[in-house]
């Protein structure tokens, strides 16, 4: 299995998807957090609020993109039997695709440490910064990754065109970002999960919903996958 996720993770740095994304994140959120209007030296206080307020929107676009060919392109080009046909199950097959994308996903993240590096350079006295709102918006901006991951994969077992894969990975990460709150299902609202977690209030409820979630998910797409079989 862990070679499936080398070279899942090798093949989109091997290209411009990766290093791209990397560095697209990460002039992005800069330009955010220390230039535009609204900006951390705006606010005066030693915290990361509007990173944490906007990464959801770049990753919502972002990780259907990533995740478009996980399964699509395997059918499409007729290799998902070759796949199935390694000494994996598919569960564990499944498991690689997440992973591989998860991983891509934390080494966008890394390059955001200097913020917090710089915020606590910056206040008074230095490294005066409340850890607890660094700590829960990065966990929640972590687990809301790993669902928008497991909805872009799942989008991605359900047809073979890569482009389809990328709109209906777009579509159920809305969906499930602004749209169940729009629809009054809460149950099934993310961002209020993340929002409560990124203020620093990390409670039991949050991470037993977000893994709820991800677990029916994965679920949903191991269903799928073994159809195609």
């Amino acid at each position: 299995m862990l070679s499936l996720i080398l070279k899942d993770v090798k093949g989109l740095f091997s290209s411009w998807m990766g290093w791209g994304t990397v560095t697209s994140f990460f002039v992005l959120m800069g330009v955010y957090v220390w230039f535009i209007d609204g900006n951390v030296l705006d606010f005066g206080f030693a915290e990361l609020s509007v990173f944490f307020d906007l990464s959801p929107w770049f990753f919502l676009f972002l990780v259907p993109a990533l995740s478009m060919n996980s399964f699509s392109d395997e059918i499409d080009k007729g290799t998902f039997q070759l796949l199935r046909s390694l000494p994996l199950t598919m569960g564990q097959i499944l498991l690689a695709k997440i992973v591989s994308l998860f991983t891509m996903v934390l080494i966008t993240l890394v390059p955001s440490i200097l913020f917090v590096y710089t915020i606590g350079k910056l206040g008074l006295p230095r490294n005066n910064f409340d850890s607890s709102l660094i700590f829960g918006g990065y966990l929640s901006l972590i687990l809301l990754n790993f669902c928008f991951i497991c909805l872009g994969v799942l989008a991605s077992s359900l047809t073979k065109r890569q482009p389809a894969a990328f709109l209906l990975g777009l579509v159920f990460n809305f969906l499930f970002w602004q749209g169940a709150n729009e629809l009054g299902v809460e149950m099934l609202d993310l961002s209020a999960h993340y929002h409560r977690m990124s203020m620093g209030l990390v409670s039991y409820e949050d991470v037993v919903f977000y893994g709820g979630f991800i677990a029916v998910v994965i679920g949903i797409t191991q269903i799928r996958l073994r159809r195609l079989i």
